[in-house]
């Protein structure tokens, strides 16, 4: 190799070029974000043992991609797939970096397979630092322009993102770091160019985001100089470019697939509105000498990747149901979220239904647990699932009470003609002594469905010791028809308390000479409750018709925007005292706090 450049590209549409004439205002800065680690509260670990059941092996692992890790075992033993067992259960947390297949998996499997007896591999806290992917890293430059009334015309810029030692899984975060730069605005034109660069640190990854955060970053940071360029307030500079609900679907410009990037739904401008009303009166100043500051930033996400989801259901004979589904996950609740959505759409008890994920032994291959996309992806499978067990149930009750299926209804674990309550077949009669079953998959044609949020913060900053402390956080965000609306709140609140780590604690550090600073919690800062007050929280849902069930993602809104929108605020206060201030790096530590104030 020449050089440590691993890869170029270029990202553009529209005219560059007359976009950034002289009539132009701009505005433009450099950001440079640190390493964030997954700091999952399970380290990694993996056992191995023989199975007689398949005379193959049966694997546990602390992964989000259970078809992945059973890829990647049998192509390395030279196993048919089907004689390796990988089973995910009750994982302590992911966020993103344990959704490849790490070596130790392979090296444990191994072992077992050649010994003929049960492996185990436990990582230490600082091996699981020191070696499970990390995030972030990069270093973005970036210029915006718009016309005299604040109407953008393009964004433009380069993005430097280290890969790591080797290309792993973060060599796909450039596509999602650019594409997420267009937030929820008009932009007629785009042109950044990105770099993949080798360094002598842990390969890259997907951490809670997967890059999302760093694109929503960079343009939320800058519209903010711009709108000081312009002389006007950072929230009628976004009011003035917003895409508006009249306008989707919207097609952005950006080149994505057949069609480009679409956005399939939202109203933008009602969730800036409603986190305003939300925030009511920002005060000016507070009587221990804090400096406060305002910041807002809004989002766009793309949510629910993939497709060919399976999800597999079984009726018994004594009325409880087992409902099989291929995500792997690490506390989201999607045993309860498919529990609710088979319930319903089955009309059976909620009680009664067992469901099993992270289990290659039930299901066909699925998708790893990532990027927003169980409640699309999973939910809209068993939707299929449960509907089409109904329908065969339907049809079996419609041949014993001579009436049409489409006549019938399930309630109380009967099975009645509507209208006609005394014409009725208990449920379970039209249940076969082997049970009835169905595999369905879920495959749409266009997968992605976009949820969106604004954020808006409000912070204390004290100019002796650089401390900050947030006083009010508003998340109004759309994600899409809840399937468990407590799900969804806490999705906000972990989402959040993700987002103040990657703005004011988290760094994975590394020396000059590549040895890593930061591979335990002494080292590593994440937040804790003393840092986390609850945000306040507006949910809207607007329609899309993305997926039939009219699902959108929610695990990383309640992330994306929140680096800007601290940054934001921060800056805002810290300009009162130093109006030159520029805050232009994550995270934003106390003694930078201090440093900004002092030059």
């Amino acid at each position: 190799m020449d050089d440590n450049i691993a890869r170029k590209k270029t990202r553009a549409y529209g005219d560059i070029k007359a976009a950034f004439g002289p009539d132009s205002v701009t505005a433009q800065i450099r950001l440079t974000t640190s390493r964030v680690a997954g700091a999952a509260m399970e380290p990694r670990a993996v056992t191995a043992a023989p199975d007689p059941e398949t005379d193959g092996l049966k694997v546990w692992t602390s992964t989000q991609n259970v078809f992945g890790v059973r890829e990647a075992i049998a192509g390395a033993l030279g196993l048919e797939e089907e004689s390796v067992r990988v089973v995910a259960e009750d994982v302590g947390g992911g966020f993103g970096a344990k959704g490849s297949a790490f070596p130790e998996e392979i090296l444990t499997a191994l072992a077992a397979w050649r010994l003929k007896r049960p492996a185990q591999w436990v990582a230490s806290r600082s091996e699981d630092g020191s070696t499970t992917a990390q995030g972030h890293g990069s270093v973005i430059e970036v210029e915006i322009a718009s016309d005299h009334d604040g109407k953008l015309r393009a964004i433009r810029g380069r993005l430097l993102h280290d890969l790591g030692a080797y290309s792993a899984s973060g060599a796909g975060q450039p596509d999602l770091i650019v594409s997420h730069m267009l937030s929820a605005y008009i932009v007629p034109a785009m042109s950044m160019d990105t770099q993949l660069i080798y360094t002598n640190t842990v390969p890259s990854g997907f951490i809670r985001g997967g890059g999302r955060p760093l694109g929503n970053y960079a343009t939320e940071r800058v519209m903010d100089r711009l709108a000081r360029a312009l002389n006007i307030s950072p929230v009628e500079l976004r009011r003035r470019n917003m895409v508006q609900p009249e306008q989707i679907p919207f097609t952005t410009g950006f080149p994505a697939g057949r069609a480009g990037l679409v956005y399939d739904s939202g109203n933008y401008p009602r969730l800036l509105d409603l986190a305003l009303q939300k925030l009511g009166d920002i005060p000016e100043h507070i009587d221990d000498g804090r400096l406060v500051g305002f910041g807002v930033a809004c989002c766009v996400e793309s949510t629910g990747f993939g497709g060919g989801e399976p999800a597999r259901l079984r009726v018994n004979k004594d009325g409880s149901a087992d409902l099989y589904i291929g995500s792997t996950p690490q506390g989201q609740g999607h045993q309860t979220m498919a529990a609710q959505v088979a319930a319903d759409r089955l009309g059976w008890p909620f009680e009664k239904i067992r469901v099993t994920a992270a289990d290659t032994k039930n299901t066909p291959p699925a998708e790893l647990t990532a990027g927003s996309r169980s409640a699309v992806q999973v939910g809209n499978a068993t939707s299929k699932a449960a509907t089409a067990v109904r329908k065969r149930l339907l049809e079996r009750a419609g041949d014993v009470l001579e009436a049409d299926a489409a006549d019938l209804i399930i309630e109380d674990g009967v099975i009645a003609v509507r209208g006609a309550p005394s014409k009725k077949v208990p449920i379970t009669e039209m249940i076969p002594s082997e049970g009835l079953e169905v595999l369905e998959t879920f495959d749409p044609k266009r997968p992605l469905a976009y949820s969106s949020s604004c954020h808006v913060a409000v912070v204390a900053v004290d100019p002796d010791t650089g401390q900050v402390e947030i006083l009010r956080y508003v998340i109004a965000h759309d994600t899409g028809q809840a399937i468990n609306e407590l799900i969804v709140e806490g999705q906000m609140h972990g989402g959040y308390a993700h987002g103040i780590g990657y703005a004011l604690y988290e760094a994975a550090t590394y020396d000059a000479d590549g040895g890593f600073r930061a591979a335990s919690f002494l080292d590593y800062t994440i937040v804790s409750t003393g840092e986390v007050d609850e945000p306040e929280l507006v949910h809207i849902v607007t329609p899309t018709d993305a997926n039939p069930e009219g699902f959108k993602g929610a695990g990383e809104s309640g992330t994306i925007p929140a680096p800007a929108a601290i940054s934001n605020a921060v800056e805002d206060a810290l300009r009162k005292r130093k109006p030159d201030a520029v805050v232009d790096r994550l995270p934003i530590t106390s003694d930078r706090i201090v440093e900004l104030l002092s030059q």
